[in-house]
């Protein structure tokens, strides 16, 4: 059979990137990412008999689903984190970096378990999709490139890109109620966005140290810096701990979920934690080996630096779905007590 890749999607390593007492703890946290009540074979079970027909709008238009989905190809970067936050079994995931060995974060490995769903990357190839069967594609986390969305169309109904939202500027909630939505679990999905936010509110409130702290996120990258924006899901995460943005990030483009930052500019995005991420996964003293005006900040010689040495934290943190917010926390928090201690 003749493979017939869509257009490359920009969701490879760097442009994901560039693309969550003083700490709360794991078990509280990943507790409020999931549910129990697993389908038969990964199928959703909806609601009620009524939960379809169900119709959805993404920036394409209405999208309209006759009944329950058997088989859902998830095809945004991290829709399939919201499935099996439902207990569904996606039939295809995408991963978007290669150390996903199973093609999902850690975060979602426990709930995917023998599960061994197709692995798409970047280019998406149609062929691998269609093979799955789907009658549901998911490509809600996506870059809303409009001819892989057409050829995705032709297979099963498809869900991208919300209105009026931008590449990785979809909140999890919004995912999450979404994906809820459209596979007829609207009531486990607002479960899962109400015990998620009372975990973060458990965090914030055990850290009153953060509260009006001003905060950047950087990230390095084949030695070039960049800053998220306010409308970036790792600086709302930030937010829902108490942090707030510098004037500098606040006055930034928020059309824009990421903005690169010369050399000249580094201690414009200088505030009281300065968290930096690498694409590489760098301990700290290779990260200020590698960008030596990070290196020279006001915020390293003062220590407000905060540089995310575990990979996997870096990846849930810029992953921003119900499953990877908790752990991007877990991890976070414990870096920025001490920060404040």
């Amino acid at each position: 059979m003749n493979q017939h890749p869509v257009p490359r999607r920009t969701w490879n390593r760097r442009q994901f990137f560039g693309f969550g007492a003083a700490t709360v703890g794991s078990v509280a946290l990943l507790a409020a990412c999931g549910t129990s009540d697993g389908t038969e074979n990964g199928a959703p079970r909806p609601d009620s008999a009524d939960s379809f027909p169900v119709t959805v709008t993404d920036k394409f238009g209405p999208v309209t689903i006759d009944r329950a989905p058997a088989t859902i190809a998830s095809v945004g970067r991290t829709d399939h984190d919201v499935l099996l936050a439902l207990g569904i079994t996606p039939a295809t995931v995408y991963r978007f970096v290669p150390p996903m060995t199973k093609g999902v974060g850690v975060w979602a490995e426990s709930k995917l378990g023998a599960a061994n769903p197709t692995i798409l990357t970047n280019p998406i190839n149609i062929e691998q999709v269609l093979a799955a069967r789907p009658d549901l594609i998911l490509d809600v986390q996506s870059t809303g490139d409009e001819t892989e969305y057409r050829a995705l169309s032709k297979i099963a109904p498809t869900l991208g890109l919300p209105p009026n939202t931008a590449p990785n500027t979809v909140t999890w909630q919004d995912s999450t109620r979404i994906i809820a939505t459209a596979v007829g679990r609207k009531a486990d999905g607002e479960k899962l966005i109400t015990d998620t936010q009372a975990a973060l509110d458990r965090a914030k409130a055990a850290n009153p140290a953060f509260h009006g702290k001003t905060v950047s996120i950087l990230l390095g990258s084949a030695r070039q810096l960049g800053v998220y924006t306010v409308n970036d899901t790792r600086m709302k995460v930030a937010a829902a701990l108490g942090l707030v943005p510098t004037a500098y990030v606040a006055g930034l483009d928020s059309s824009k979920f990421f903005v690169e930052l010369s050399a000249e500019l580094v201690n414009q995005a200088d505030a009281d934690v300065v968290v930096v991420l690498t694409r590489e996964g760098l301990s700290r003293a290779d990260t200020l080996a590698q960008y030596p005006a990070l290196a020279a900040s006001r915020a390293a010689q003062e220590n407000r630096l905060v540089v995310v040495e575990d990979f996997n934290i870096s990846l849930a943190l810029s992953a921003g779905s119900v499953l990877s917010v908790p752990y991007a926390v877990d991890g976070l928090v414990p870096l920025l007590a001490r920060r404040f201690a």
